[in-house]
């Protein structure tokens, strides 16, 4: 079975871009390849276990496999003084990619975000640079608070509507 190192460039964008919600004509189109490709391309991450097909046109992918691996939870609670910067911080959380929700909370926490990262030494990388925009955007942070995920043990969007 292919390991996520042997992943070329046109699987791991094909992922990328199923997982953007674009279809495989899109996805055709943006690559330069033909949709025929895409279609075979498609089939084999879902053979080798990349991606999960819940629907015509709808996709999850194992993480895992893919080597993200690592999920955090991460919690802010902004001084009083940065309050008002908070539409600004759910903007610039929501631009980056490795962020996957990111919710507005009641009670002792202003945000929680969801995040997945490849390994603890990206989460170390990305947290500094996140403080550092903090820092630099002039907010006034209380508490953050980050939770480490160390396995999954189930991984499921709901589908009941």
């Amino acid at each position: 079975m292919q390991s996520k190192e042997e992943l070329d460039y046109i699987d791991r964008k094909i992922i990328g871009y199923i997982l953007k919600g674009k279809i495989q004509s899109e996805i055709a189109d943006m690559l330069n390849i033909t949709l025929r490709t895409v279609q075979n391309r498609t089939k084999a991450l879902e053979r080798k276990g990349y991606l999960k097909k819940l629907k015509e046109g709808l996709w999850v992918a194992d993480y895992q496999k893919l080597g993200l691996e690592m999920l955090t939870v991460g919690f802010i609670d902004l001084d009083i003084s940065s309050k008002n910067k908070l539409d600004e911080l759910i903007e610039h959380l929501k631009k980056l990619d490795f962020v996957e929700n990111v919710f507005e909370t009641v009670g002792s926490y202003d945000l929680c975000f969801i995040v997945r990262y490849r390994d603890i030494r990206e989460y170390h990388q990305e947290r500094r640079k996140f403080m550092e925009w903090l820092r630099k955007k002039g907010f006034k942070v209380n508490h953050y608070h980050a939770i480490i995920a160390s396995k999954t043990h189930k991984n499921h969007r709901r589908t009941i509507v």
